[in-house]
Order: C-alpha cells, then sequence, then structure tokens
C-alpha cells in the first residue's frame, strides 16, 4: 500500500450507521474545507464516526452510544471513495458491520488489522469533548502517544503486543501467589524498555513542536509537554519490581512499568489547571503538534475530523486555531451547531463547503443558504 497516504475524499456512501440510514455524499468538485453544520443528535458526529471507521475499523465513541446499525437493521455499510492529491486514480474503501462481525476491503480485498504506517487513508481526530483526553484515565493519553509513534517506527505494533502478552503471564503468576513471577521478569523489562525508547524519541520531536504551536496562546505560556515512563525516573524498573513484589502479588497485577505510561502539560511540574474550552485548544495542539513530525518524516497530510472545535471559544482564539489547521494542504471535515456559532473568517484562502444535516435529511449549501440537494438520512 505505499503511496496510498494522504487521500482525499471524493464521495461517502452511508446504509443504516446509527441515525444515517441513506446518505450519499459527493465532494468531488468541492472545497478543501467541508462544513457539516446541524443540532445535536443531528448527525453529524455520526458522518465524521463513518470517514473514521472506513480509516481504523473502529470507532471513536464509546458504548453509551450504542449500537452502530440502526433500529430494525441487520446491516451497516460505509463506502469511500478516495484519490491522491493531483491523482485521478481512484480507491474505494468499505466498511460493513452485520451479525458475523466486522469487515474492511480496499479494493475489493478483504483487509485485516493494519499497523498505521500500512493503512491506505490516515485521518485525525479531535473529538466533542477532546478535555476528557487530559482528565480521563491514562490509557487515552497512551493510546494518543502510541498512535502517533505507530506511524514513524513500523514496529511498535509488534512490540506492544509482546509486551502485552509478558504482562498477562507475569500477572497471573501474581495471582498464583508469585512463586514464578521473576521467570518474567527479565522479559518484561527488556520490552518495557525498549518501548520507552521509542516513545520517548517521538516524544522529544513532538514537545518542540507542541511548545511552538502553544506560544499564540497566552494561557499556556511556560507549559510543557512531559512523559511518565510508568516507573520513577533514574530507578532500575528489575529493582522496583523486586522491591514491590508483596504489593504487586496482594494487588495482583503489575505495579510498574511501560504499561503505566503517561503524558501531561504541566507549567514548572505541577499539573496545568485548564478550563474546558482552553483543555480543548491544548489538545487541538497536541494533535497539530504530531501532524508536524509525521510531515517532518515524509508522510502526507491527514485528512481532518474535527467535531464541534470552537465551542467555548472566543472568536480571537477560535481564530488563531483555524489558521493552525489551514496550514497543510489537508482535506478538513468539520462538525458544528452552525456556520453562525463561530465565524471560520480565519484569514486564510480557504473556501467552505456546507452540508446540514436536520432531521433525517441532509442539505447541501454551497454559495446558496437554499436547500439543494436532499439525502436521506
Amino acid at each position: 500500500m505505499d503511496g496510498l497516504k494522504g487521500l482525499r475524499l471524493l464521495t461517502l456512501r452511508i446504509r443504516n450507521l446509527r441515525n444515517l440510514r441513506s446518505v450519499d455524499l459527493d465532494l468531488r468538485e468541492r472545497s478543501q474545507r467541508i462544513l457539516l453544520t446541524g443540532a445535536n443528535g443531528a448527525g453529524k458526529t455520526t458522518l465524521l464516526e463513518a470517514v473514521y471507521l472506513l480509516a481504523r475499523g473502529r470507532s471513536f465513541r464509546g458504548r453509551k452510544a450504542g449500537s452502530l446499525t440502526s433500529d430494525g437493521e441487520r446491516r451497516t455499510l460505509i463506502e469511500g471513495r478516495f484519490c491522491e492529491v493531483d491523482s485521478s486514480s481512484e480507491s474505494i474503501l468499505v466498511f460493513e458491520r452485520s451479525g458475523r462481525g466486522s469487515l474492511r476491503r480496499y479494493n475489493s480485498v478483504a483487509m485485516g488489522p493494519l499497523p498505521p504506517s500500512d493503512s491506505p487513508l490516515r485521518v485525525k481526530l479531535v473529538g466533542e469533548n477532546p478535555q476528557v483526553l487530559l482528565e480521563g484515565e491514562p490509557t487515552l493519553r497512551r493510546g494518543l502517544l502510541d498512535w502517533n509513534v505507530f506511524h514513524v517506527e513500523h514496529q511498535l505494533g509488534r512490540l506492544r503486543a509482546d509486551v502485552r502478552r509478558v504482562l498477562a503471564q507475569r500477572n497471573a503468576a501474581l495471582r498464583q501467589g508469585g512463586a514464578r513471577v521473576s521467570a518474567w521478569d527479565p522479559a518484561f523489562v527488556e520490552l518495557s524498555d525498549q518501548l520507552t525508547v521509542k516513545r520517548v524519541a517521538f516524544l522529544d520531536r513532538w514537545r518542540t513542536q507542541f511548545r511552538s504551536l502553544a506560544e499564540d496562546f497566552a494561557f499556556l505560556d511556560g507549559c510543557d509537554l512531559f512523559f511518565d515512563r510508568g516507573w520513577p525516573k533514574d530507578t532500575d524498573l528489575l529493582d522496583i519490581l523486586e522491591r514491590g513484589r508483596s504489593a504487586e502479588i496482594q494487588r495482583g497485577q503489575t505495579l510498574a512499568g511501560a504499561h503505566r505510561a503517561d503524558i501531561r502539560i504541566a507549567r514548572d511540574g505541577s499539573p496545568s489547571r485548564l478550563s474546558r474550552g482552553q483543555a480543548k485548544v491544548a489538545v487541538c495542539l497536541l494533535q497539530l503538534a504530531a501532524e508536524r513530525v509525521h510531515l517532518m518524516t515524509g508522510l502526507a497530510p491527514s485528512l481532518w475530523l474535527l467535531d464541534d472545535v470552537d465551542a467555548e471559544l472566543d472568536k480571537g482564539t477560535a481564530d488563531r486555531l483555524w489558521r493552525l489547521f489551514g496550514e497543510p494542504e489537508a482535506q478538513l471535515l468539520i462538525a458544528r451547531l452552525s456556520r453562525e456559532s463561530g465565524d471560520l473568517a480565519d484569514g486564510s484562502t480557504m473556501l467552505d463547503t456546507m452540508f446540514h444535516v436536520e432531521h433525517g435529511v441532509l442539505i447541501s449549501a454551497l454559495a446558496d443558504p437554499t436547500p439543494t440537494t436532499k439525502s436521506s438520512v
């Protein structure tokens, strides 16, 4: 799949995805920036989810969002046609979900699990509640870190799988009283060290770009991106494991190692106190900084999925943020309540294509507020 990164969405066909029962979106003659407007619950986020499912084969929404497949239906189908920028050659990605599970096909060939570096479509997401990333469980932030590392460290998937395998064996030994746990310690320590080296190599570049981007936002003055590797700095992991053996046996789990790594935005070593809007900006900057690192390694621009990014932001902050999103020549799919909910007059030369989602209807509103095209959703 070499050379198929940085594809541009041409058409999107959706059947029975949550409240979107039948959508056909044609973007062949549309602009680089696509606005999806509508009230809460209208289906804007689900349109972004459809592209995400094509790219990654899984949803970014939790179980609380309910079943992917529309009520009363047995099958979900999503089909996207893409082309590389400045190319007329089209590719087709298909995602299907039925009672037998999920399947993705690329140009009619079934796809198994792929590392991000081999995926035919790269997307970057900023969800509707990005502040949860900073405030929630470390698993979320570890996932963001590793997903971005994946793109430049192609062996990360195998390494993570090895860590999980050895960790599961070590935890099983702990739950059985710890008699055989020491047999797993050397492998676990070595794998944790290898994974940490790859994370740190990416994070050093990520931190540099984050600092540069944060300079335009006064509330992030003095903030930096920090990495906690999963055990105390300047200590030996094997020694930590041996000294903490009693606590581990009592808890039945490994309490230190690469599986407990975390990232944080802090000022002078202390966690930054950010409002919801400020946290949203910080998460956007993390994704933009990661994109800069990826572009430096030779990857083409991602397709951006942006959900209600400028809610709770003043106009000056929102405009600065939109200018940053407009820097790379990337396609942006932007979900927001309305065009008026925050003007995108950010000084860029981008023209916008707008679609409005309302009560099961997708309305094209390019240049003319009068509905021109309707698609059942």
